[in-house]
């Protein structure tokens, strides 16, 4: 096979991808792996390495959490370069390679010497006329994103809290549902018509995993055309726990506090400004949250070329 480069993210997993390098070259080796090294200083840095590398190798390997793959994704669309792109998941979600399962070192290593390619969809976040970003998963308004600052906090705080990441979000949803945040009042218009009312989460999923590896949407598909939304109507921190801990895969859509509906497009209005999540990242600006009172999500079919 040619030789691959692999961008490894060391700060993935809030930095624990660090401890996985000798095992990830390990497993490399153990495939037959040819490639070469590249590791990232930080964000700027990883986009740079998706520059520098995209001239000379047909297959990029990203090597770290959900958000390394949208990074290194976002910036092979800005390039139009069209790459092969291999993933290893190090983060502490992992979706996107759970996705195409992939989400082992040994399996995600094989996949990468087997070097075969298939094209799949992306999901866009859209303000204006302009792309703010290309996700390979999923786009998140409300719950989700006030869970992610509150764990930031956290972490910051005592970076040590970090591996009881579980236990921050509990605590992060239980005082989201109880602020002023929410519920938020959204007006949600697709192909088949227009919906209104009051939510404490809206999801854009381009896959079937949501969450650390809840199957929300298991009828998605990465290379239909689609997006696959479900939003959560107001309830109780109890029932919202129930819902997502104690539900099986495939019965989300019966519970009566969920909405699923499937269409290439979606836009999403407000009276009420809210920010938006992409894969983990929290689109901002300056270091503060950006804030929509409309936004698009909508799918770019057959757009990236993936190993898996």
């Amino acid at each position: 096979m040619e030789k691959v480069a692999i961008l490894f993210n060391p700060s993935s997993g809030k930095g624990r991808a660090t401890q996985k390098r000798r095992t990830l070259q390990k497993f490399l080796k153990s495939a037959g792996v040819v490639y070469d090294w590249f590791e990232s200083r930080h964000e700027e840095d990883l986009r740079d390495l998706v520059k520098v590398t995209a001239e000379d190798y047909p297959t990029l390997v990203a090597a770290g959490g959900d958000t390394t793959m949208l990074i290194v994704i976002n910036e092979m669309m800005r390039l139009k370069a069209d790459n092969a792109l291999g993933m290893i998941g190090l983060g502490s979600c992992n979706d996107v390679v759970r996705e195409f399962e992939i989400h082992s070192l040994r399996s995600a290593c094989r996949a990468i010497k087997r070097n075969r390619s298939r094209r799949i969809d992306l999901g866009m976040a859209i303000a204006g006329e302009k792309v703010l970003r290309y996700y390979p998963g999923q786009a998140s308004i409300g719950l989700a994103v006030l869970i992610n600052q509150y764990v930031e906090r956290v972490v910051n705080r005592s970076p040590r809290l970090g591996k009881y990441q579980t236990l921050s979000g509990l605590r992060g949803g239980w005082q989201a549902l109880r602020s002023a945040d929410l519920p938020m009042e959204l007006t949600v218009e697709a192909e088949s018509g227009t919906l209104q009312g009051e939510f404490i989460l809206a999801v854009f999923n381009n896959i079937r995993y949501y969450a650390a590896g809840k199957m929300a949407t298991p009828q998605a598909r990465t290379d239909d055309g689609l997006l696959d939304a479900f939003l959560v109507k107001r309830c109780s921190f109890s029932r919202l726990a129930y819902i997502t801990f104690l539900t099986p895969p495939g019965a989300y859509a019966e519970k009566k506090e969920t909405v699923f509906i499937q269409a290439s497009r979606f836009t999403v209005k407000s009276n009420k400004p809210f920010s938006v999540q992409i894969d983990g990242e929290i689109l901002s600006t300056a270091n503060s949250p950006k804030e929509f009172k409309k936004i698009v999500f909508a799918s770019a079919p057959q757009s990236l070329k993936i190993i898996s």
